[in-house]
């Protein structure tokens, strides 16, 4: 049966996107029927090498995935493969890194990438990327601006770069790219971006050696490992667009609606008693990694990764003090209405806040998937087909 064209193909009808056969995009989800087959409609319009879900959700949330899964294979014809994997019960995020280094080890392709599933990516960036990745044999991961959608009204929204002031890492040195990674707010996130498929696969195995599979740690690890075993490539490119318009309700903070914001911060850890042996886990990993990968000495790379680390990890306001006094012109500027955050966009210089209305086509087909589809989202329904 033959799919009627509809408006994300008719914009990338005339676009080369055909190396997109070389990524496999691996999108986790938990809980959440309708954001995965928002998810699925829209990235199966392109021609990736394959979409592997990483299922943990409730059984009957699976049922539902299951179905959604086999219907947007029968309409694009795309590959597609559905992991199981027991729901998600760890206090600490534990069984999250678990679940998305396993799926990595599935990926058959030359290039991987982890996806969530309120996120939509812009193919174009994404063959630049591999282009990029194709003819550098020294770095293994590219990746572009990181936009959040914070607000949507009948076509017209806001979007906010989550990393302004990021930078291509291209130093020959690990402590050379981790100090220009520190050197800015945020700078070192690289959690979404392409990486050759090898390597993606040995950082989840390293992970799974030192046993650092908590949210926290295990995301910093594998930031940090990315920049100490390769240079890597920021192209000035929109390359994903996340949706968090659901996040904020009367300024609170909707947890449900991020994975993230369910578990413990650092501070946590420091009050349960627990944070000692999960940054010596941290320790023991990096350290090695940074001697092998620099010129500094066994015990030079324990006072960097003791002392130096975790001002970066401060930085990302997950560590160590409250929320307020973390960064309390960030905290203020999530809470701030729309309105202000609007004015304040065009004040601020674009290295520090880059906030503006949605303009550019490709962001305009993904506001209006959100808004078509977002009377699905109340009762979680999945969406597969719409007018």
């Amino acid at each position: 049966m033959m799919r009627e064209m509809d408006f994300v193909d008719e914009y990338y009808a005339d676009k080369d996107l055909s190396l997109l056969k070389k990524l496999t995009l691996v999108i986790p989800t938990y809980n959440r029927n309708y954001y995965l087959s928002r998810c699925l409609w829209y990235h199966a319009h392109f021609p990736f090498g394959e979409i592997i879900v990483a299922d943990s959700s409730p059984e009957e949330k699976k049922v539902v995935n299951r179905e959604t899964v086999q219907k947007i294979r029968e309409m694009f014809g795309a590959k597609i493969r559905y992991l199981e994997y027991e729901p998600e019960t760890e206090k600490y995020g534990g069984d999250i890194y678990r679940k998305w280094g396993d799926a990595v080890q599935h990926v058959e392709t030359e290039y991987s990438q982890i996806v969530t599933d309120k996120e939509f990516l812009i193919p174009i960036t994404l063959t630049k990327c591999i282009e990029c990745l194709d003819e550098n044999a020294d770095i293994s991961i590219c990746e572009g601006h990181y936009y959040y959608i914070e607000s949507l009204l009948r076509g017209k929204g806001s979007v906010r770069n989550m990393y302004p002031s990021k930078t291509a890492l291209l130093q020959n040195d690990a402590i050379a790219r981790l100090n220009a990674a520190s050197s800015g707010k945020n700078k070192s996130c690289n959690q979404m971006g392409i990486r050759k498929t090898e390597f993606h696969k040995r950082l989840y195995k390293t992970l799974s050696k030192h046993k650092i599979d908590d949210i926290r740690f295990g995301e910093f690890t594998l930031e940090f490992l990315t920049i100490i075993r390769s240079k890597s490539q920021y192209l000035d490119q929109p390359y994903l667009y996340r949706d968090i318009c659901n996040l904020y309700s009367h300024n609170n903070l909707q947890k449900s609606e991020s994975s993230s914001l369910r578990y413990p911060y650092l501070d946590t850890y420091i009050t349960e008693n627990i944070y000692t042996e999960y940054f010596r886990r941290f320790t023991d990993c990096l350290t090695p990694e940074i001697v092998s990968n620099s010129s500094l000495n066994m015990n030079q790379a324990q006072n960097y990764v003791q002392e130096t680390l975790p001002q970066i990890i401060q930085m990302r306001g997950f560590y160590g003090n409250t929320k307020l006094t973390q960064d309390p012109l960030w905290y203020l500027w999530r809470r701030s209405p729309a309105l202000v955050r609007s004015i304040s966009g065009h004040i601020f210089p674009k290295k520090y806040l880059d906030y503006r209305s949605l303009q550019k086509p490709e962001e305009m087909i993904i506001a209006q998937i959100i808004e078509n589809t977002k009377r699905y989202n109340f009762a979680d329904t999945p969406i597969v087909q719409y007018e």
